[in-house]
């Protein structure tokens, strides 16, 4: 019976893994295309050339309009940093709806939670301190301080500071539950803290992909699947003058691509290794043993060859019935309309048809565009529009964009609608911003608002938010305020550590007996003052 139930999980991983697989490197190849230059002038490298300039634009868009937040972000990576930050809520909406207590309403009104934190990412350290003033109360002195993977915590009632380390978490939570726990576990501290820097891939890892999978695929790819010809097309009311270049992939082809690029994967050991690396940053979670889950990575990618081999059946056996159609219209070396056609579904079942279509410009100053995606069949029909105007990367940026989604069953039609709008004034390196989101479902609106202004200027910042949430005839007038002023410092100032309790370096009976006694006695002491 142990057995049986130990290969089951198994195979259910090995399923998925094969799924990962697939999509991770079509994704991985699909997101390289703004890393690689192609300098020919063939159709098939005219149309990836021009995907790869449009994402650029599109960064570079980005990055000029919000370039003081951009460099105050490298700021906060590169040298050690402060931050205060005060929060304040408005609740008189829920009160007049009835939802909440005046009193009650008054007293959190009128509180004010506030962070105080110094990060230095370069040397792993970061501290935090909290402090509430509630009903004129004032509950402050808990801090927190994390150097590596030692995490410290200081509070108001103690004369100590407690301290544990990472790799002691798990072995004191055996000592509480060993049922539940094994003493291997670890919340991860340096991880989530200082390492999360939002990428999956390390420079090098998106280099080998790069060279070794998407210039294989680009190179995998017919030449005649690609033609040329000259038309205009009209985009935001323009008419433009562009290059029409359609790729024409037949079902064999497409197949005949992923194919290749799964059987380059068998005994690829680089390949497998950049694998591992994605399912450790991924698969890890806090208070997970970390051997577990090792085992489980090793136990998938043991079996790696067969696993592609059994995507290569699952590739021969699904319908692409039409193969791809993809057309992009260039012009100025950008894509400027697009329209994409594809069908898929597993054997012997009807094919689904997916497309997507739209125009787009994307400029110094300027990012339009307008998409639909429609998928769905004559039992279920979904459609997707999205269009957006963002103008503006100096003194004056106004932005619209707009979502409308549908699905019609055929019985009863769901459809959400989504507008947002934004108005932002340039003064010096002061930005002040009005943003609104609005969310529509059948008949329910739903507003959130967010004004205020921001300065980012060389090794300092400040910002001033206000976000209002309208829920009319539920939720109205009902507001948060959030405040906060950064700088450089020159280093983390951290805790005093010359009294600390080290919890990771007690049993069990030594843990009890200490929160028992110390611990309980300063805490009532401490909670005296407040008639408690």
């Amino acid at each position: 019976m142990e057995n049986n139930n130990d290969e089951q999980p198994k195979k259910k991983g090995l399923s998925k893994g094969i799924i990962a697989i697939i999509i991770a490197v079509i994704v991985l190849a699909g997101g390289g295309a703004a890393a690689f230059f192609l300098t020919a002038s063939t159709p098939k490298a005219t149309y990836f050339q021009a995907e790869k300039n449009s994402i650029e634009q599109l960064q570079d868009f980005m990055e000029t309009r919000y370039e003081d937040e951009y460099n105050w972000y490298e700021q906060s990576i590169e040298n050690p940093v402060s931050q205060n930050v005060s929060l304040g809520l408005n609740l008189e909406g829920l009160e007049t709806q009835g939802l909440i207590d005046p009193q009650m309403s008054a007293m959190i009104s009128n509180a004010e939670l506030a962070f105080n934190t110094e990060t230095d990412m370069e040397n792993k350290q970061a501290y935090g301190e909290v402090s509430l003033n509630v009903a004129g109360m004032n509950l402050d002195g808990i801090t927190g301080y994390v150097e590596g993977s030692d995490l410290y915590t200081e509070l108001p009632f103690l004369e100590e500071v407690l301290m544990i380390s990472d790799e002691d978490i798990g072995s004191v939570l055996a000592e509480m539950d060993p049922y539940m726990f094994t003493g291997n576990e670890q919340l991860g501290i340096e991880e989530l803290m200082f390492e999360n820097d939002g990428s999956l891939l390390t420079e090098e890892e998106k280099e080998y992909i790069q060279d070794e999978y998407l210039m294989f695929i680009y190179d995998e790819l017919p030449d005649d699947s690609f033609e040329s010809e000259n038309e205009d097309v009209e985009v935001n009311g323009d008419s433009i003058s562009a290059e029409k270049i359609t790729m024409n992939l037949s079902e064999e082809e497409f197949k005949s691509v992923i194919t290749s690029v799964l059987e380059k994967m068998k005994g690829d050991e680089e390949f497998q290794e950049i694998l591992q690396n994605q399912f450790e940053r991924t698969a890890a979670a806090p208070l997970e043993d970390p051997e577990v889950i090792q085992q489980q990575i090793d136990e998938v990618l043991a079996e790696f060859d067969s696993s592609i081999d059994q995507g290569i059946e699952a590739v021969e056996s699904f319908q692409f019935p039409d193969g791809i159609q993809s057309t992009l219209w260039v012009s100025d070396d950008k894509v400027v309309q697009r329209d994409f056609s594809i069908s898929l579904a597993p054997e012997g079942e009807e094919p689904v048809p997916f497309s997507l279509s739209g125009g787009q410009l994307f400029n110094d100053d300027q990012i339009y565009f307008d998409h639909t995606i429609m998928m769905g069949n004559e039992d279920m029909e979904i459609s997707i529009g999205l269009d957006g105007d963002f103008q503006g990367t100096g003194d004056t940026v106004t932005d619209n964009a707009n979502l409308n989604f549908v699905l019609d069953d055929g019985y009863m039609p769901f459809e959400i609608t989504g507008t947002y709008t934004g108005d932002e004034s340039l003064d010096g390196s002061t930005r002040n911003f009005d943003r609104q989101l609005q969310f529509t479902v059948d008949n329910d609106t739903i507003n959130l608002g967010w004004t205020g202004d921001s300065t980012y200027d060389g090794d300092q910042m400040s910002s001033n938010n206000n976000i209002a949430l309208d829920f009319p005839g539920y939720i109205d007038n009902v507001s948060m305020d959030i405040n906060s002023e950064g700088a450089v410092i020159d280093a983390v100032e951290g805790v005093d550590t010359s009294n600390v309790v080290d919890l990771g370096s007690m049993s069990a009976e030594e843990l009890q007996q200490y929160f028992e006694g110390d611990f309980n006695s300063q805490l009532e002491q401490w909670l005296m003052q407040f008639g408690l």
